[in-house]
């Protein structure tokens, strides 16, 4: 695109017309002409496309804001998991155990905010359950945060036919802490505790296998 906005210098009026009288009281300026025009038209059209790209490719924190917990700890990420799905399971007491991602140091994590209503979601799902399977020996685990879906018989169902073995969890603490903005988006969490990757709008397991090979001694 930068070479498009180049080629539109030329289009601009020269200096001379600086020169040019400046008209008299009551007598009307020089009319704006059709050439004018379609240089502008053709400007605004080059920003609204290069806006329609970047809301459309997801991966590496595409967005208006860089995420403001980047490169800070990792938010509490603690919640009930969905009865029926992984990470679900009871103490001696009886009473459901919380998932809590402080239980997960020392290992790379994925968090993920999804709903069962969010088309991007769904089509992110496959690539997550690719991630899923080559981190059982990488040392990576998926975590996924429900964001404004309500209806657990729909992801209990979800998860029964699209696969997936990974802690579901509510919290809406987690996903305010975080700044949820759009959805599909997900955070990877190093070793340490750090958050070192965010994702919009989707993202690709080869991107995530990367950035954690990368960062493996």
């Amino acid at each position: 695109m930068g070479g498009d906005m180049t080629s539109l210098s030329t289009d601009v009026p020269s200096s001379d017309s600086a020169n040019d009288p400046a008209p008299t009281p009551g007598e009307p300026g020089p009319a704006i002409t059709s050439r004018t025009v379609r240089t502008i038209s053709l400007a605004v059209g080059l920003v609204v496309f290069g806006l329609v790209i970047l809301l459309a490719v997801g991966g590496g924190d595409v967005g208006p804001e860089r995420s403001a917990v980047l490169g800070q700890r990792v938010p509490r990420v603690a919640g009930m998991p969905i009865e029926g799905l992984a990470g679900y399971s009871v103490g001696a007491d009886g009473a459901a155990r919380p998932y809590d991602i402080d239980e997960h140091r020392g290992e790379w994590v994925l968090i993920n905010f999804f709903a069962t209503w969010c088309p991007g979601c769904i089509v992110e799902h496959p690539e997550l359950v690719a991630l899923e399977q080559w981190g059982l020996s990488n040392n990576l685990r998926l975590a996924a945060v429900v964001f404004d879906d309500p209806n657990t018989s729909a992801i209990q169902d979800f998860f029964a036919k699209e696969g997936g073995n990974w802690p579901v969890i509510r919290s809406a603490n987690t996903a305010v802490d975080f700044q949820i903005a759009q959805i599909p988006e997900s955070f990877l969490v190093a070793p340490n505790g750090q958050v070192i990757e965010h994702f919009i709008g989707g993202l690709k397991a080869n991107d995530v296998m990367t950035t954690i090979g990368e960062l493996t001694p």
